[in-house]
């Protein structure tokens, strides 16, 4: 009993710490990627974006480095911000998480890959409206791959899950088609909005990189999961704008003209269709006596 509780013990400290150094990756990537002049890799070393002194390992340690040094950067004492904090601790959080939900698997790596994707997109939809294509389509033919590796049949859904696999269908071909079938309907359902409401109201409602990601979102959640995480995702927004107004943030911070990012909204409603989305479903369903489709 005691091997098998320290092992246990183990793997929850080793996916908690990959999720740590992971997190610290990811804001490299959320301050790098969409500027021109820098690279992931170049420089080799992270530095302050203030006085651009170079980090050493002692204080570039997940989380601790940034208590040790009370926020601040050693040299020039300007003002680390907590969003460093804050995407090291979701990354250990989903690292968590979906090992709890789906083991030390194959599935695991892709899921986290896919949250921790999700969490660079929101971060630099949040600073710069913008949604980069390298966290886009190098995650969608990664959920090509998943799906194919790893048949998962919440992708189709029950019913069309069923209806194929009577027809003959491997479950591997199942899951890539309802994974390609949820990507294109995902990209046309939220592109179709965007002309909508630009025919109506003459100017775009959304950015031009927020198709590809419902539609990414899509690929890895299955298509069940487009209209709850549209749904869902728009409330979210709706009770944000209306509490930045309630709280008079637009004037003050002079937003009114500004356009709001859907990206985060969109992020959120999937890490929460993620973690839950199943669960409800079969809430749902047993209320209505119905078979989940």
């Amino acid at each position: 009993m005691e091997p098998a509780w320290f092992c246990q013990t183990l793997i929850i400290v080793m996916v908690l710490c990959f999720g740590l150094s992971v997190g610290s990756f990811v804001n490299v990537v959320i301050y790098r990627l969409p500027r021109d002049d820098l690279a992931i890799s170049k420089p080799k070393r992270s530095f302050c974006p203030l006085c651009g002194y170079q980090i050493p390992w002692y204080d570039n340690l997940p989380l601790l480095s940034w208590v040790l040094l009370r926020g601040r950067c050693r040299s020039c004492r300007g003002p680390i911000p907590v969003r460093y904090v804050l995407v090291e601790l979701l990354g250990c959080l989903l690292s968590f998480f979906i090992y709890q939900t789906e083991g030390l698997t194959a599935r695991y790596f892709f899921y986290f890959y896919f949250s921790m994707c999700l969490t660079a997109i929101t971060f630099i939809d949040l600073e710069l409206m913008v949604i980069p294509d390298l966290l886009i389509w190098p995650t969608a033919v990664l959920g090509a791959v998943n799906a194919a590796l790893t048949p998962y049949p919440p992708l189709a859904g029950a019913t069309l899950w069923r209806f194929l696999r009577e027809g003959g269908w491997n479950d591997w071909a199942i899951s890539l088609f309802a994974s390609i079938a949820a990507f294109i309907l995902g990209y046309l359902s939220l592109k179709a909005l965007s002309v909508i409401y630009k025919l109506w109201r003459g100017h775009k409602g959304l950015g031009d990189g927020d198709p590809p990601l419902l539609a990414v979102i899509a690929m890895y959640l299955g298509l069940p999961a487009i209209a709850p995480i549209l749904l869902l995702s728009s409330m979210v927004a709706l009770i944000s704008v209306v509490a930045l107004l309630s709280a008079g943030r637009f004037q003050k911070q002079g937003l009114a003209l500004k356009a709001i990012p859907f990206g985060p909204f969109l992020s959120l409603a999937a890490l929460i269709w993620l973690f839950f989305g199943q669960k409800f479903l079969t809430w749902y369903f047993s209320l209505l006596s119905l078979p989940q489709s």
